[in-house]
């Protein structure tokens, strides 16, 4: 007796799909400004409470105020907080970039390059701040006379810092 095997029936043929191709829906809804005062996207969506805001005026002034601007004193020793983080490799340099001039900048990076090509770490990197003393030549200018104290001795360090773009910045440092 021979027995066949059991072979399931063949599936009928699938019908082809036509693809429809039709434009998606924008991701984002429009911004206050576009709608204009026209109707709301949805009955659920209403405009912001608050008032237009005023027309901003034709040119900004060059720049800010001075008592816009932190005291120069306090802004040093921040910078100089910020600049022994980098020395001991707790802070990248350029977290300090908008606080620095380019050349600045640059001097720092390749100060601390060099203490690092050594094979020593520079004294920067063990430094506490002792003080702080600022005084104002000009308008828009402060120089900054800083100690700190590395463990072995204490250090000098001065900073001119200029008012930039409505912010300071230090265009000269001098570490002794």
């Amino acid at each position: 007796m021979t027995t066949a095997a059991y072979l399931p029936a063949p599936a009928p043929p699938r019908p082809k799909l036509q693809v429809v191709v039709r434009p998606a829906p924008p991701r984002e809804p429009p911004f206050d400004d576009e709608l204009g005062d026209g109707p709301v996207i949805n009955a659920w969506d209403r405009r912001l409470p608050f008032p237009a805001p005023a027309a901003l005026p034709e040119t900004m002034p060059a720049q800010l105020r001075r008592d816009a601007l932190p005291q120069p004193g306090v802004w040093g020793r921040r910078l100089l907080v910020g600049l022994i983080e980098c020395a001991a490799g707790r802070r990248a340099l350029q977290q300090l970039a908008s606080m620095l001039s380019f050349s600045v900048g640059r001097g720092l990076a390749a100060e601390f390059e060099r203490a690092a090509q050594h094979g020593t770490r520079h004294w920067l990197r063990t430094a506490t701040v002792r003080s702080v003393r600022a005084s104002e030549p000009a308008d828009g200018v402060a120089e900054l006379s800083a100690t700190v104290d590395t463990g072995e001795r204490v250090r000098a360090i001065a900073l001119r810092v200029e008012r930039q773009q409505g912010r300071w910045r230090c265009t000269r440092l001098q570490l002794g």
